[in-house]
């Protein structure tokens, strides 16, 4: 594809169009994150140092996870509407609820799944560690975060348009949208996941001062990607009718 914006590009994209909305997209991804923190601290239980007590807060924060797949839908329609040039409101971030939240939860669910998958065998290791223990203990932990996290970040990205496609091709099932967010990202994963890099920078200086920043940061960091959807999406759609959000 050789019509792809540079990260500058798209990011100057996300700039313009956040203008006069930050207050809004603030708003969006504080209820987003109160949400989580809620339901989740109301369903765990209390850790007790039993192994028991862990695996059942393990899943539990996986279901949970999966579920709340709709509000991940209603954040990518919030910052689809906004990267369109369409009115946005912080109520967006609910529209997952109504736009086929069972193809939301199905999509999210492979997202949990690898990273519950992948980080498990670490996790389990990390709950046993000791002070005592030897250090081929320690290494393996090391060994094993890294390959899981490797497999995560390539699932991540193979598969990161496709809450994005939701809304533009809602008539299509899960498991099409998830064939075309990898059909889409051949090629891209490499260009995408630099994407991410750039960002590192601003959120080292927004955790340094008293995380406030961060707010400002989510927000330009998730238009960003947006953006970057958005021109993927017509790249592949040049000659066609393509205009977001059918």
């Amino acid at each position: 594809m050789t019509n792809l914006k540079t990260a500058a590009e798209l990011k100057a994209i996300a700039k313009e169009r956040s203008l006069d909305k930050y207050g809004i997209l603030i708003l969006a991804n504080i209820i987003i994150f109160v949400l989580r923190m809620a339901i989740s601290s109301i369903l765990t239980i209390s850790d007790s140092g039993s192994l028991v007590i862990f695996a059942i807060n393990e899943i539990i924060i996986l279901i949970v996870s999966i579920l709340l797949g709709v509000l991940v839908s209603g954040k990518a329609y919030l910052y689809m509407n906004l990267i369109y040039s369409q009115t946005v409101s912080s109520n967006d971030i609910f529209f997952g609820l109504k736009q086929h939240p069972d193809k939301a939860v199905k999509i999210q669910s492979v997202f949990v799944l690898a990273d519950f998958f992948t980080s498990l065998p670490a996790s389990i290791i990390l709950f046993i560690l000791t002070p005592a223990s030897p250090m081929t203990v320690r290494i393996s932990f090391y060994v094993v975060f890294a390959l899981g996290l490797i497999v995560n970040i390539y699932v991540s990205l193979t598969y990161s348009q496709a809450f994005y496609l939701l809304h533009d091709y809602p008539d299509r099932s899960a498991k099409e949208l998830l064939v075309y967010s990898k059909s889409l990202m051949q090629g891209n994963r490499f260009k995408l996941f630099c994407l991410h890099i750039s960002f590192i920078p601003l959120i080292v200086f927004g955790c340094l001062t008293m995380f406030i920043p961060l707010l400002w940061i989510s927000v330009y960091r998730y238009a960003t990607l947006t953006a970057f959807y958005q021109n993927l999406i017509a790249a592949v759609n040049t000659g066609k009718v393509e205009n977001g959000l059918n």
